[in-house]
């Protein structure tokens, strides 16, 4: 009876090692594909963070391409209104008229006295731009309507001499200037007018009566004009 069981126990024994021989390389394939699984999913999981990184900085370099084209564009309207600007001026200031004159009076020296008052001439030319000035009458004829400038300086050095300067617009005399020198050295008269003429205007100057002036290759006494701009 004993020896039954024990054979009976030792049946059990064989067939439990058995049983359990054949379970766990399952149980083991079973926890290895398992893990498996698990790797793969945390993978997946992590591919698919990095592409939603991607895609949103994808997105925002998409916005900053965009925003720096706009910037790209209004620079690009700029530049282009400032080099359309400059080339107008450039067309205006081509087209614009250009008047402006200098002229000095003699070399000869003294000028005057005359009995009546006397037209001046300023015979030496030293710029006559849009030839308005006339050499031989001193008178300036406006070419075109506008603002202008007049200038004139004039000098006297003899000792109890009266020197003076008329300006005059046509038949007009707008300014008389003059000095008494009671030295005897170098005394200069200067001054000037902004006018607005209509074309064919003239201005010209003159010495008054019993006047005297002087001049020489120093270019001492002068007569200026030029277009401020054009009306």
């Amino acid at each position: 009876m004993m020896s039954t069981t024990v054979v009976t126990l030792m049946l059990l024994f064989n067939l439990l090692q058995d049983s359990a021989g054949d379970t766990e390389p399952q149980e083991t394939e079973g926890l290895s594909s398992l893990f498996v699984q698990r790797d793969i999913s945390a993978e997946l999981k992590s591919l698919s963070d990095l592409v939603n990184q991607q895609g949103t900085t994808l997105l925002e370099l998409k916005s900053e391409l965009l925003k720096m084209q706009k910037e790209n564009t209004v620079l690009e309207n700029r530049l282009t209104a400032s080099e359309n600007a400059t080339k107008n001026l450039i067309k205006e200031n081509a087209e614009r008229p250009k008047v402006a004159f200098s002229a000095a009076l003699t070399d000869s020296g003294t000028v005057g006295p005359f009995s009546v008052q006397t037209q001046l001439v300023f015979k030496k030319v030293i710029t006559n731009v849009g030839k308005a000035y006339n050499s031989n009458t001193g008178v300036f004829t406006a070419p075109v309507k506008g603002i202008y400038y007049f200038r004139f300086t004039a000098l006297g050095y003899l000792h109890s001499n009266a020197m003076s300067v008329n300006l005059h617009k046509n038949q007009q005399t707008l300014m008389h200037i003059g000095s008494y020198n009671t030295h005897g050295y170098h005394e200069f008269i200067s001054s000037g007018l902004t006018l607005e003429l209509e074309v064919g205007d003239e201005i010209y100057t003159s010495l008054s009566a019993t006047y005297k002036l002087y001049d020489n290759s120093n270019n001492s006494t002068t007569f200026t004009g030029f277009l401020l701009c054009p009306l």
